[in-house]
């Protein structure tokens, strides 16, 4: 889904994205698409699976971005600036974690795609 998401993109919007992988024992996976704006708007897509719990927080360099809602294993969600998510700037090289109770159970590398 990220992937047919930047590739619509006009060309002013400039994509990042990350491949989520667990750690620590866990076996979740998922990826996360950060976008900017050539109106400095911003969009942050998170979709995982294979994910326990109720609700996990992502986390872009050890500062929590968002919390995202868990059902039935699964979360997809959209945040963007212009419907008042306060989304920080991030870009090539930041550090995605998604972290339940203080553990991070996926990790990824933004990449500019």
């Amino acid at each position: 889904m990220i992937d047919m998401l930047t590739r619509a993109l006009p060309l002013a919007w400039r994509p990042f994205s990350a491949k989520l992988t667990g750690v620590n024992g866990f076996t979740g996976r998922g990826a996360v698409s950060f976008l900017i704006g050539g109106d400095g708007a911003k969009k942050l897509v998170v979709d995982m699976q294979g994910v326990a719990g109720r609700e996990a927080e992502v986390v872009a360099n050890d500062q929590t971005v968002v919390t995202v809602k868990i059902v039935k294993g699964r979360a997809n969600a959209t945040f963007t600036s212009k419907r008042g998510a306060k989304l920080p700037d991030l870009g090539d090289g930041v550090r995605i974690d998604i972290r339940q109770n203080g553990d991070i159970i996926l990790s990824g590398v933004l990449s500019r795609n």
